[in-house]
């Protein structure tokens, strides 16, 4: 490969970690034409430092995500999370919770609650993974996408849940900005009826959103009215202690 390729190989490289994109976006932003930026895709593709989508969108691969994890290693989120699950836990007296992003949708890693002594306890998450739009765990992930990414994934039909999922593009976006300024998102009943939840997300050292912290109980009893502001103070505590555990600081990204 000559040095010309190479260099148009990392211009590649870098666009597509800045954000992920389709072949026409890349050949657009590189200046290639298709045919030509297809051949560098298809190339950065075989040897795992793209991985593509069922959509055709182009996101870092395995090879470039293994030779930076050498440097930056998966973060243990679970692990990581165990000591702010359990002082949220304690504070409301409800679940707290952990969940990764994981593409367009969020799974749940755990959670932990005080083996309250009440006939209602909301179900165990752990395990589930569910889209995006679907809550406030995803939401506050997604407020700190670019975009691009929201536009792409606002555009396709968006399944409700229950009578109160927000499927709404716009509304969506009045929410992300919202969560932007705020940090903590409330929900009731978007996914589960009955169920109330408070999140905030959990970036890494680039900034990027990696997962969210969480609160959820009956929303017959949660939130406690009298301890709501403090217990979203302390929810945005702990995910910020998270994210700084992580190498992530507003100054260090401009955030």
């Amino acid at each position: 490969m000559s040095v010309t390729s190479v260099e148009r190989a990392f211009r590649i490289l870098r666009i597509v970690g800045d954000e992920p994109r389709t072949l026409s976006e890349v050949a657009d932003a590189v200046g290639m034409p298709l045919s030509t930026a297809s051949r560098f895709l298809g190339s950065l593709h075989g040897t795992g430092a793209l991985a593509r989508d069922a959509d055709g969108v182009y996101r870092i691969g395995p090879a470039i995500s293994e030779l930076a994890g050498r440097e930056h290693t998966d973060p243990d989120l679970l692990g990581l999370a165990q000591p702010h699950l359990a002082a949220l836990a304690n504070l409301s007296g409800e679940t707290s919770g952990i969940a990764a992003a994981l593409d367009d949708s969020i799974l749940h890693l755990g959670q932990t609650n005080l083996d309250l002594d009440s006939d209602v306890i909301v179900r165990d998450w752990t395990g589930f993974q569910a889209p995006m739009h679907s809550g406030c765990t995803g939401f506050v992930i997604m407020a700190w996408w670019p975009d691009a990414r929201i536009d792409r994934y606002l555009a396709q039909p968006l399944e409700a849940f229950s009578a109160d999922t927000m499927t709404d593009s716009s509304d969506i976006r009045e929410r992300l900005r919202t969560i932007r300024d705020r940090g903590a998102l409330w929900t009731t009943d978007e996914y589960a009826q009955g169920v109330t939840s408070v999140a905030a997300a959990i970036r890494d050292h680039t900034g990027a959103p990696v997962g969210s912290l969480h609160v959820h109980g009956p929303s017959y009893r949660f939130p406690d009215t009298q301890m709501t502001n403090q217990l979203e103070t302390e929810l945005l505590q702990n995910a910020g202690r998270m994210s700084a555990a992580l190498g992530w600081t507003p100054e260090s990204i401009g955030a």
